[in-house]
């Protein structure tokens, strides 16, 4: 299963749809925004005047974006910039994902199921239990458990529960028949950190590794080899999280925030590769 904004939780879109909820019951959509606000102040997405103004043409003012967009964006605290403390706000219709390892993942999981059709819920469990949880079933269930008992019915309707706790009772009656359906555990694997350099190649670059190896058809692509199974194989590679690889591939293999310095870095490392097999090709 590929990357999917139907089930992937996306800040913009929880947004829109807990709106349109706010028109039942406002105190939801009053925690909805708080707990918005704490995610954001979280990932430290906070905006400057600067960058509001920028996604705007010019002669816009901060008065005229906020008149148009009430309600959009929330103020934050004062952050230091230069010499001089600057106003900053969070902007609660961004475009931000929402993983699994992210503060509130929880609370988010459970907003999502509450936009879906019910004869959805089943596809949305399977495609998290797949592509945020790794396939890790007894880790997703609990998960489930735990969420469905910390939110219970203040924001799920009876109707959804049922169909997540059948969804739980089908999945643990499945046999395993498959070593994917469990995380091998491989020892000595790290969690990679920002700027480590354990790799040439940092995630963006080894996600466009793996889309010009698919061009060249060094490796499989396609229904051969899913950006999943692409991400899982480079995961144990590289270290980087399995997830994040295939988010950044996306449906197309469209890589998200590539730089030209990414192409060139890719590049020198290509070239440095090739430098070594060289060697062994003049050897004859």
């Amino acid at each position: 299963m590929e990357y999917n904004e139907r089930y992937d939780l996306l800040l913009n879109q929880l947004t829109s749809h807990e709106s349109i909820y706010s028109r039942l019951d406002e105190e939801i959509f009053r925690d909805y925004k708080q707990m918005v606000f704490l995610f954001l102040n979280h990932k430290r997405k906070y905006l400057t005047e600067e960058n509001i103004l920028s996604r705007y043409s010019e002669g816009m003012t901060l008065e005229k974006v906020f008149s148009q967009h009430q309600g959009r964006f929330m103020q934050s605290s004062n952050v230091q910039k230069g010499d001089e403390m600057v106003k900053t706000w969070y902007d609660i219709y961004g475009v931000e994902y929402i993983e699994v390892n992210d503060d509130f993942f929880d609370y988010f999981f459970i907003i999502k199921i509450r936009h879906l059709d019910l004869l959805e819920v089943d596809n949305y469990l399977t495609y998290h239990l797949e592509n945020s949880f790794e396939n890790d079933k007894q880790k997703f269930i609990r998960f489930l458990n735990l969420s469905v008992r910390k939110y219970d019915e203040k924001l799920l309707t009876h109707k959804i529960i049922d169909t997540i706790k059948e969804w739980i009772v089908s999945t643990e009656k499945i046999t395993e028949t498959s070593e994917n359906d469990k995380p091998e555990k491989i020892k000595g694997r790290m969690q990679r950190e920002a700027g480590d350099k354990l790799t040439s190649l940092n995630l963006t670059q080894t996600a466009l590794l793996i889309q010009f190896m698919q061009e060249a058809k060094i490796i499989l692509k396609g229904d051969d080899l899913t950006y999943t199974n692409a991400g899982k194989a480079f995961n144990i590679l590289t270290g980087y999280s399995s997830h994040t690889l295939r988010q950044q591939l996306g449906t197309k293999g469209d890589i998200a925030g590539v730089k030209h310095e990414d192409y060139k870095e890719l590049h020198d490392a290509i070239m440095r590769l090739a430098d070594l097999i060289g060697t062994h090709v003049r050897k004859k």
